[in-house]
């Protein structure tokens, strides 16, 4: 058998075009060649390839060599050929295959759930015997509604003469690719035809494909000729749908332990169906346990990538308590902890560890020879032994900072299998911690299973970090910088920047085996959710890296970045000097202006005298870091003068106009919103225009193309490790190659009215959102609508008049009428998904909203001490029988044609 590709493509000079190709023997093997196309003189690129005895499959892709040697991928899957189906020779003819908004389509969002297809009928469809001397017209289409199909017409008998009446239903076995079969004898060529999106329940012809008609010129008789067509261009409104936002530990039920389940997602599915919304989407849901406090309920601060977090137990779900005293006392304890208005955190977990804690005792070794664990462990057991030793080691030290511990402060895989394994003394605490991820995976499996039967699909969320207590950071260090502190530059959410208080990530060390960390990573995201949100998708960029002597995030710069050299510097016209940029600017003025009337002690205290009215920090005060150890020193005696100081000496450290590079001492960046700093403005006028210009170049201009490559590098192949639906948070200071990169990947992005990414514009319109979009009121890093409302008088009259284009001053209150106005507004833009926050769609209803809108935030960013304690104010059970509210949501919605 030979197979002869063929492919239409217009290259440039020195460009040429490869074929590679992934073949697959009876035995599963996969053979890989790789060869160049050859051209004619009107563009067609041609190649044969006679696939090697035993071979049963092929997987092929094109690529594109560029005049520099660098090579580009068409977009999407691997092409498909299963060569059992035919008996003789193949002609090929294909078209390359660029974005076209579609890959969303191809998640498992839609072929397993919204677009999942019914198995037909052996009758309907069955592809002929023999497909010797047949053409076979093939179409990649993955957005298809499950009740609809696709149909071919065209100028022959066999497609009807264009009759609509005598369409030919497409075969969808492969769907996303559809097929259909004609002898090449009944064919007169040239042969004309258009696809059709057909419902099926009414064979009703919804839309033609939409651009000119499609083309065979001619085929060779003699061979099985297969044309793969691409972009069904969609002549009706694309899909569109609704979801909700809010964290697991925000719902609440009655039968839940003062905090939300993952049983409770039920409840909320339920919900969603009822009001038509097609989405729920989470915050991050993995163990956060590093000192059994309130510490530990911030949900980004990781402690595994891997291991759920216990506090999401249904305990009765676990097992039952036998004694009538023991459960009568936690039977109160949940009711106490019910009536609460928040999420108590420690006091949550500590009674749910005591209650599991008693249940392991009684049945953890029962649980252990079942077949379905034994399943579980086997495949989880590569990071869930190490998570357990830590956990288990992390508890008996009493402390999660594994550098400290007295023993086993580095990894070794061998002591560790040791400590996990049956054998060890300490088998029983280990264990402990099998025992609750193996209940977590099945609660929360269960919960993605009963979303998916009801058309809902549940939406994870990535953090970009993992604390530096953790145990991947205990594994892994060379995964890590650890020595650095990952954060977000100056932005809406915090003029002093946010310092999340992780490590980077070591790119070069993961680039190594092609982000394998990183895969395993969504991988097992995978089991539990069909879409994600990758929180901070700049730091695939670049990230904000602090100083590890860092509190604010002032003093960060970008990595990977192109810091200036002085000779750089110098040739733009600025004359260096290394102690006027370099050296924090702690003249007497400045601190006056600083401190106020404590001016005088502050100077006592904290400086030393360093030359005619100029200071210089004593050296136990001379980084952020050692500031902050010494205000928390002071305990809770801390008086409004304290915090005063200490943000004053953090602002200090902070007076510098250049940072230098830790990785390369003699190149230096400009410092943040340096524009902003005392030392900026004591410079002559001419000094000051000459830093803007290098400020501007460097933070706007000289980075993209790099940032660029950087995140072309990393994205792709993390996002080939599963087929979930991929959102991108890209929020911040976003260089101008975000959304290139996010449109030519088509990741979805994030899109926020008081947020915009246009420049000089005040807020953002929904209408303007691109479809590939998540489009939003608010995230739990701002206030909801209604507490927004109370935030700014001027900034709200501003958005009452130009955004919701009304007349006259703005009421007092975001009041029901124009929640659901902004809302509306949101829901009849062309992004594919509206997802609101909970908060916000309680918002049109006064009988449904919280009486105090400022109690409704998650997070205030600017806190890396947040409480994370939100909790709805509504028992779900009552929610679902709120007919009132939930009518009216589903009639917006329904109205808005996202159904």
């Amino acid at each position: 058998m030979s197979i002869h590709f063929s492919i239409h493509f217009i290259t440039q000079w020195g460009e040429s075009l490869h074929l590679v190709v992934h073949a697959i023997n009876s035995a599963g093997e996969l053979q890989e060649s790789r060869f160049q196309l050859v051209c004619d003189t009107g563009f067609n690129w041609k190649a044969d390839y006679t696939p090697s005895s035993g071979i049963r499959l092929i997987h092929y892709k094109y690529e594109l060599v560029h005049s520099d040697k660098s090579i580009q991928r068409e977009s999407g899957e691997f092409r498909k050929l299963i060569l059992t189906q035919f008996t003789g020779d193949i002609q090929v003819i294909d078209y390359w295959r660029t974005p076209n908004g579609d890959s969303a389509f191809t998640s498992t969002v839609f072929s397993e759930c919204y677009f999942k297809r019914s198995p037909l009928p052996s009758t309907i469809n069955s592809l002929p015997v023999n497909l010797k001397d047949s053409l076979v017209l093939k179409l990649y289409c993955p957005q298809v509604e499950s009740n609809y199909h696709l149909a071919v017409v065209g100028n022959q008998d066999c497609l009807g003469n264009w009759d609509v009446s005598k369409k030919v239903r497409l075969n969808e076995t492969d769907f996303p690719l559809w097929s259909v079969t004609f002898e090449s004898s009944e064919i007169t060529f040239p042969l004309e035809y258009k696809y059709l999106l057909v419902n099926t329940e009414t064979d009703e012809v919804l839309a033609w494909g939409g651009g000119p008609n499609r083309l065979v010129r001619s085929v060779d008789n003699q061979l099985t000729s297969i044309v793969t067509d691409e972009h069904f261009l969609r002549t009706i409104p694309s899909w569109r749908a609704a979801g909700v936002a809010i964290p697991v530990f925000s719902l609440r039920s009655k039968k839940g332990f003062g905090i939300g389940e993952f049983y409770d997602l039920k409840l909320m599915v339920d919900w969603a169906v009822l009001t038509g919304q097609k989405m729920i989407q989470t915050l991050p849901i993995n163990d956060t346990i590093l000192y059994h406090s309130n510490y530990d309920s911030y949900p980004y601060n990781a402690v595994s990538v891997y291991a759920l977090h216990p506090v999401y137990l249904n305990l009765e779900a676990v097992g039952k308590l036998k004694d009538p005293e023991r459960k009568t006392y936690f039977a109160a304890k949940k009711k106490e902890l019910n009536l609460k208005s928040y999420s108590d955190y420690q006091l949550v977990m500590d009674l749910k560890w005591e209650y599991l804690s008693e249940i392991y005792k009684a049945s953890g070794n029962k649980t252990f020879k079942t077949e379905d664990y034994k399943h579980f462990f086997d495949k989880n057991s590569t990071w869930l032994e190490p998570y357990a030793v830590f956990s288990y080691l992390r508890d008996k030290y009493g402390t999660p900072e594994f550098s400290t511990w007295p023993d086993y402060t580095t990894f070794d895989e061998e002591r560790v299998r040791e400590l996990a394994s049956p054998r060890s003394e300490c088998y029983q605490e280990v264990a402990f911690f099998y025992f609750l991820q193996y209940h977590l995976n099945k609660q929360l499996t269960e919960v993605h299973d009963y979303a998916r039967s009801q058309g809902i699909c549940i939406k994870g969320d990535i953090p970009i970090g993992v604390s530096p207590r953790s145990v991947d950071a205990w594994m892994e260090p060379e995964m890590f910088n650890t020595s650095k502190q990952a954060g977000a530059p100056p932005d809406d959410f915090s003029v002093t920047g946010q310092n999340w208080g992780f490590p980077t990530y070591n790119w070069e060390r993961m680039e190594k085996d092609n982000y394998l960390w990183w895969k395993n990573r969504f991988r097992k995201l995978a089991e539990y959710f069909d879409a994600y949100r990758i929180d901070h998708i700049l730091g695939f960029f670049r990230i904000w890296e602090i100083p590890e002597d860092a509190v604010w995030g002032l003093t960060g710069t970008f990595n990977p970045s192109l810091p200036l050299t002085t000779d750089e510097l110098e040739a733009k016209g600025l004359q260096w000097d290394e102690s006027r940029y370099l050296k924090p600017y702690l003249r007497e003025h400045v601190l006056q202006a600083v401190f106020g009337k404590y001016t005088e002690e502050a100077i006592r205290v904290y400086f030393d005298q360093d030359g005619w009215q100029n200071y210089k920090f004593k050296e136990q005060f001379n980084t952020q870091k050692k500031v902050e150890l010494h205000f928390a020193s002071l305990g809770y005696n801390f008086a409004a003068k304290d915090v005063l100081i200490r943000d004053g000496l953090y602002q200090l450290h902070c007076e510098v106009l250049f940072l230098r590079d830790s990785r390369q001492p003699d190149k230096f960046h400009p410092r943040i919103s340096m524009h902003s700093s005392a030392t900026f403005r004591d410079l002559p006028d001419a000094t000051r225009r000459l830093l803007d210009a290098i400020y501007v170049d460097y933070y706007y201009h000289r980075h993209n193309e790099f940032w660029k490559e950087q995140a072309l590098k990393k994205l792709p192949a993390l996002l080939s490790a599963t087929n979930m639906l991929v959102c991108g948070e890209d929020l911040g200071m976003v260089p101008d190659s975000v959304p290139d990169v996010m449109r030519q990947l088509e990741i979805l992005s994030l899109e926020i009215q008081r947020m915009p990414k246009k420049p000089h514009h005040e807020f953002a319109m929904p209408c303007d959102a691109p479809y590939l979009s998540v489009c939003t009121t608010s995230t739990h890093d701002m206030n909801p609508l209604r507490a927004w409302w109370l935030e700014d008088k001027a900034l709200i009259q501003r958005f009452y008049n130009r955004a919701l284009g009304m007349q006259g001053p703005a009421p007092e209150n975001c009041e029901p009428w124009i929640a659901e106005k902004i809302i509306d507004q949101h829901l009849q833009s062309n992004a594919m998904w509206i997802i609101l926050p909970w908060q916000d769609w309680m918002a049109i209803d006064d009988n449904y909203a919280h009486e105090n809108p400022l109690s409704e935030r998650i997070n205030v960013p600017s806190n890396p001490r947040n409480f994370w304690c939100y909790r709805m104010h509504i028992h779900l059970e009552d929610l679902l029988k709120a007919n009132e509210i939930n009518q009216h949501i589903l009639q917006m919605i329904t109205a808005s044609g996202r159904v």
